[in-house]
């Protein structure tokens, strides 16, 4: 349910993580923070905003990729990277 979470827009991410905690196992809770202080922005000391998460949102967020069409995933990235070792023979070339 947690992975859920990189479909949902940013706008209606406090609304979506607030539904997730209230209906998840109670030994889930720790990763759901975990989350939510790594990717979203953990609450700041005064609780109202929150500090800037470690990885942008952009990043892992997924919603706007899924309307525009676009890759999800760097599949194609690692593809080639694959081809190239095949082709040089070697895991880890040097230029």
């Amino acid at each position: 349910m947690i992975i859920g979470l990189a479909f949902v827009p940013m706008q209606n991410m406090q609304n979506a993580l607030n539904g997730l905690s209230d209906n998840l196992a109670e030994e889930l809770q720790p990763m759901l923070d975990w989350f939510e202080d790594n990717y979203i922005g953990g609450l700041n000391r005064r609780g109202n905003g929150r500090r800037e998460p470690i990885f942008p949102h952009d990043m892992w967020n997924m919603y706007d990729r899924v309307l525009n069409l676009q890759d999800r995933t760097n599949n194609h990235a690692e593809a080639a990277h694959r081809r190239l070792q095949i082709e040089l023979s070697a895991d880890h070339p040097t230029i």
